[in-house]
């Protein structure tokens, strides 16, 4: 009887393990928080959502706090320079024509402005990220905090996920759009493209904006039962190894309290 029941236990242990074996790991961004008061219902989607916050928009701050008090991850969504229509990235945005000194500023207090941000993504900025020294400044700030990048992929030609690599960060990226159209059976499309994504890669990132549809999608894709994929936090994503070296880092620089501006704002160099 005893190894009958053995048995049994082994092959129910083989069963759960191919089981766990084919969900793959979703994480969800929802972008271009912070404009509107209505993006404060986007607290009802499950914890592990991420918050991706404009700077010094009117609801910045209020919304990442909220998110912290749910334990919810936040990021800040920094615009940068795009191919065209850059009258559309709002204040802070980092520009290629900036000095490293204004760049670093720029992005110091983007990141001031958002408590809570464990990392950084990028709204817009298809012209700045295939520009490698912007980049590289852009890492240099995020390591020295313990932050890290998720690439947008607003262009195919980004040199992000690289610049992330060369400075010894987590290389992260998207894979997926969800509602580029905002219908349901247009997202549905897509979220089982990031599911079957999923299945064949370590992660899918998926990223969403904060519209009516995407909520209400969302809402209810992710309020019914699941055993296609598992829904992670964005940090679930990086190794444990980077995981240590980025909270070593984040203590250090909090205990120094290396945060001042990088220099005086002149009256030339004011923030956009």
């Amino acid at each position: 009887m005893k190894k009958i029941l053995f048995c049994f236990y082994l092959l129910s242990c083989t069963a759960n393990t191919a089981a766990a074996a084919t969900i793959g790991k979703i994480a969800i961004i929802i972008d271009d928080m912070g404009y509107n008061r209505h993006n404060q219902a986007f607290a009802k989607l499950p914890n592990p959502v991420t918050f991706a916050i404009l700077p010094f928009t009117p609801y910045s701050q209020k919304i990442a706090n909220a998110a912290h008090q749910q334990k919810r991850e936040v990021i800040l969504h920094i615009p940068m320079q795009a191919q065209s229509h850059n009258h559309l990235l709002g204040k802070g945005a980092l520009m290629v024509q900036m000095t490293k000194q204004n760049f670093q500023h720029v992005l110091s207090h983007g990141l001031a402005d958002i408590p809570y941000a464990i990392g950084v993504n990028n709204h817009m900025g298809s012209k700045l990220t295939e520009e490698i020294i912007p980049m590289q400044w852009t890492m240099e700030l995020l390591s020295k905090r313990g932050l890290f990048f998720v690439d947008s992929l607003t262009t195919a030609h980004s040199v992000a996920e690289s610049s992330a690599v060369s400075a010894g960060l987590p290389s992260l990226r998207r894979h997926i759009f969800l509602d580029n159209i905002r219908t349901s059976a247009a997202m549905d499309k897509q979220f089982q493209q990031a599911i079957a994504h999923s299945l064949k890669a370590p992660y899918t990132i998926l990223i969403g904006h904060p519209y009516p549809e995407t909520l209400q999608y969302l809402s209810r894709r992710l309020g019914a039962p699941n055993k296609d994929f598992q829904l992670v936090k964005l940090s679930q994503l990086i190794p444990e190894k980077q995981r240590v070296m980025l909270e070593n880092k984040k203590e250090q620089y909090q205990q120094t309290k290396q945060f001042n501006p990088l220099y005086p704002i002149t009256n030339i160099e004011k923030i956009q």
